[in-house]
């Protein structure tokens, strides 16, 4: 059987980092794997190299779903159809597995032409569309990466094809925490030895970063919490100047520290005190699970595929959505309790190393392929 999991290359988030291992996973049981990208000067490129996977290149300048006006869908679907199915043909392609919504809208389509079978793995929420409802005629097989991600998918889609599957992580990989701790503590010239709080993930408007930021203000301020927050991602040069900007208002310069672009966060989270996922839509959180297998605890947004992950007071401990009081006596409780920092920590390794691991996953994916 012989596999296409194409991407658009543009950006880098946990769908990506999940295929990676899905592909490693896949290559290690003698599957033959073909991954493709349309952007080859993108990030994503980078992580492949880095990771040793061999990619095909297929440049194209507008996929379906670049735009969400329904023409413009129609177009990128129109625009990619002979070179996709000729490029599924040439290849001999048995099974084309979709992990991006552009991806999906435009492969889908192209793998129905040419006859072969498509897997939609849908990772993020889909919106209340009636247009959703053609996903059943489009693929072989729907996987929802979290029971949020189900719920929001088309009714008229056949249980039988249909599955949810977590997302994939490596569980063998473990850092000495107090080794990453030291390392961020010199490389952003940490000062008197803070609580390092963690935000880790993409740098937009609905992940709440400038509701973190402001938060740690009165932590700090009002109740004299010696903190620090370091925020590992990328967003628009816009977005990422206005949280910087929040920063310097409020007199956090020396309290936040944006690093950037990691293609291995894990380090980083487990160097970090308490990892914080303030998103409120998340399909899954995978910054979540990477801190759990970390043994770094969480303050999580009771929100969204978090509500699957987290076992409050167990595994994590959840705070109200977008409310700072909230969010400011959980993290007191946190940051006031090392015992409690470790209880968590502890437990959520223990719940989650199985559950989230790669040969599971994999097997989950093995059976759809083999159906």
């Amino acid at each position: 059987m012989k596999i296409l999991l194409p991407f658009v290359g543009d950006s880098i988030g946990g769908s990506h980092l999940s295929s990676i291992e899905l592909y490693k996973s896949l290559v290690e049981n003698g599957y033959e794997v073909l991954a493709l990208l349309h952007n080859e000067n993108g990030p994503l490129s980078k992580v492949f190299n880095e990771n040793n996977i061999e990619y095909y290149e297929l440049p194209t300048s507008f996929l379906a779903g670049e735009s969400p006006k329904k023409i413009m869908i129609v177009f990128g679907i129109i625009k990619n159809i002979i070179p996709f199915v000729k490029f599924i043909k040439n290849n001999n392609i048995d099974v084309v597995h979709g992990n991006d919504l552009r991806i999906n809208l435009t492969w889908s389509v192209a793998a129905k032409a040419a006859q072969v079978k498509y897997i939609w793995h849908q990772r993020t929420l889909l919106s209340n569309s009636y247009l959703w409802k053609f996903i059943p005629f489009l693929c072989s097989h729907f996987i929802a990466i979290s029971q949020a991600v189900l719920e929001s998918a088309p009714k008229n889609l056949n249980s039988k094809k249909t599955s949810l599957i977590y997302n994939p992580f490596d569980t063998s990989m473990k850092f000495n925490s107090l080794k990453c701790r030291q390392g961020i503590i010199k490389q952003c010239c940490i000062n008197n030895n803070p609580i390092i709080l963690g935000y880790v993930g993409r740098l937009v408007h609905y992940k709440n970063v400038d509701f973190l930021i402001k938060c740690l203000h009165d932590l700090i301020y009002i109740h004299h919490k010696n903190l620090h927050l370091l925020i590992v991602g990328t967003g628009s040069e816009d977005y990422v100047s206005h949280l910087k900007e929040i920063v310097n208002e409020i007199g956090l310069i020396d309290n936040v520290t944006f690093s950037g672009f990691s293609s291995n966060p894990l380090e980083l989270i487990s160097g970090i005190d308490i990892l914080i996922a303030s998103s409120t839509v998340d399909a899954f959180g995978r910054s979540i699970v990477e801190a759990m297998l970390q043994s770094t605890p969480v303050l999580v947004a009771n929100k969204g595929g978090h509500l699957e992950i987290v076992i409050d007071g167990h595994t994590g401990i959840f705070y109200q959505a977008n409310n700072q009081e909230s969010f400011i006596s959980k993290a007191l409780g946190l940051i006031d309790s090392d015992s409690l920092r470790k209880s968590i920590a502890n437990s959520a390794l223990e719940v989650n190393i199985d559950k989230y691991s790669r040969e599971r996953h994999f097997l989950l994916i093995e059976e759809i392929y083999n159906s």
